[in-house]
């Protein structure tokens, strides 16, 4: 058991990071398919991959030393189908006329191997029916493929890291983790009831399609960010100064698709589209207006602060009090930001400052006709 609590601890340290990896892709994908977040669907897409991550672990953990693993002499493979029914025939204290021997037999490595394997795969199945929508002939297939990879894996040594599998390949594993597959389907069925309908929870994200939030906006803004930087770099591969490669990666990526196009890529994946104050075509010098409120105030201020705080190591003494008292207006100018953007967020249309000042709003182009894909 404490090796088994070993690896869901080590799960546990690795998630965050594989977590923020594919945050903006499940946001993206929920964003374009719903128009909106549904909260659940985000809780049992991270909950998969957290099982995911704690299975793959369990059939790899732990990593032996290499040099342990190049002396084994231990089979490669098991071939033979029902092996573990002999083994625990052969093997099993187990005796029906002795109950003194049954909770021997049920620790035993013949019966705890076996179930070990159909448990691994049992959300596999209840997930593939509940939140995938898979039919119970997909769930088999998908079950067996998973289990054929877990077996692979073993085989190959770790993908040739081990000079020799370090565990065995067996045939029995396969049908083990296919019927916990299909155990977790009928699962699915019987407790899915008792959890929010799918249906329901992707029309309470389609009827908020409209809405504007901070985490969409946000979404957008950093797909932005890493096209202007990826644009700078090949910029910087030019024979041009350097210095001139972020501003013009920024107009090239932003202010440039929201002249012509009212859209960013950043905006056009999020289907968010820049029009005005009461959802029309913006005039030019609007755009030019929001991109100087927006990125301006918001971008000059940290960058701002930034510099004063550097200064405050490096200046006398004489004048740290004027830059403290700098640094304190921006941070008043930077708390109004946080609050603008704490209003945006728990208001249901709420138009941020720069919006306001340059006349524009930002409005969702998702379609309806979207709730039937």
């Amino acid at each position: 058991m404490s090796q088994y609590m070993s690896i869901i601890r080590n799960a546990v340290i690795f998630f965050p990071f594989v977590a923020a990896l594919i945050t903006i892709p499940i946001l993206i994908f929920n964003y374009r398919k719903y128009g909106a977040i549904p909260k659940w669907n985000i809780l049992m897409m991270y909950s998969f991959v957290f099982y995911m991550m704690c299975a793959y672990f369990f059939i790899i953990l732990p990593l032996p030393p290499v040099s342990y693993v190049a002396h084994l002499h231990t089979p490669t493979y098991n071939l033979r189908p029902f092996t573990f029914v002999l083994e625990f025939i052969k093997h099993n204290p187990f005796s029906a006329l002795h109950p003194g021997t049954w909770v021997a037999a049920i620790k035993a490595p013949t019966v705890l191997q076996p179930a070990f394997n159909i448990v691994l795969t049992i959300p596999f199945g209840f997930y593939l029916h509940y939140y995938f929508k898979r039919n119970l002939k997909q769930t088999i297939l998908f079950s067996l493929l998973l289990s054929l990879f877990y077996e692979l894996t073993q085989l190959s040594g770790l993908y040739g890291i081990y000079p020799r599998p370090y565990r065995l390949f067996d045939v029995d594993d396969l049908m083990l983790n296919t019927i916990g597959g299909v155990i977790g389907f009928y699962g699915a069925s019987l407790i899915g009831r008792f959890l929010p309908n799918q249906e329901k929870i992707r029309e309470k994200a389609h009827s908020k399609s409209q809405n504007i939030s901070v985490i969409r906006r946000a979404t957008a803004l950093f797909i932005d960010l890493v096209i202007v930087n990826i644009v700078t770099i090949l910029i910087n591969f030019l024979p041009i100064n350097n210095d001139f490669g972020l501003p013009v990666a920024f107009v090239l990526v932003i202010i440039l698709p929201e002249l012509f196009l009212r859209q960013t890529i950043g905006l056009k994946v999020l289907n968010m589209k820049i029009t005005d104050k009461f959802g029309n075509q913006t005039h030019w010098w609007q755009i030019i207006l929001r991109n100087l409120f927006g990125y301006g105030i918001i971008g000059g201020s940290f960058i701002t602060a930034m510099k004063l705080l550097e200064l405050t190591g490096t200046v006398p003494y004489s004048e740290l009090s004027k830059i403290n008292i700098f640094l304190g207006q921006i941070s008043v100018v930077i708390l109004l930001i946080f609050i603008d953007l704490l209003i945006e967020f728990f208001s249901i249309k709420h138009r941020l400052f720069f919006e306001r000042l340059s006349g524009t709003d930002t409005r969702s182009t998702y379609k309806t006709k979207d709730l039937t894909r």
